[in-house]
């Protein structure tokens, strides 16, 4: 990492299948993967119409390599913080999302929700039942 770099999370090249919808927008959502993923934020390729700040739901299955944790699947609310395009004929574009917020929904239907909180420098993640 350069020393531009704002990462305070591992980032890690993981293929996550997801769904991400434009929140407040009549566009539907649709499927993709992941290019890689971190407890702040991802990275994916979609064609929906995105810009910097826009607000998106982001569904998937957090990995344990990230969470520590068994595989969970969540549900995140965030923006979007760059937009690059991709080379795809298609006119994809290569979208970076901060998580804002979450939902981890459990095996035996319990909801877990929380909300990223700084402290010291450090993204730390905050569960509130």
């Amino acid at each position: 990492m350069g020393p531009m770099e704002r990462r305070r999370t591992e980032r890690l090249n993981l293929a996550i299948p997801l769904r991400v919808s434009v929140l407040n927008s009549t566009a539907p959502g649709h499927g993709t993967e992941s290019v890689n993923v971190s407890a702040g934020g991802m990275y994916f390729a979609t064609n929906l119409p995105v810009s910097r700040g826009t607000g998106v739901q982001l569904l998937f299955k957090m990995p344990e390599e990230i969470t520590h944790t068994p595989a969970s699947e969540w549900v995140c609310m965030g923006h979007v913080v760059h937009v690059r395009p991709v080379r795809d004929p298609n006119g994809w574009l290569g979208v970076g999302v901060q998580f804002d917020c979450y939902e981890v929904v459990e095996s035996e239907g319990k909801l877990e929700t929380g909300n990223w909180k700084m402290e010291k420098g450090k993204d730390k993640l905050e569960i509130r039942n």
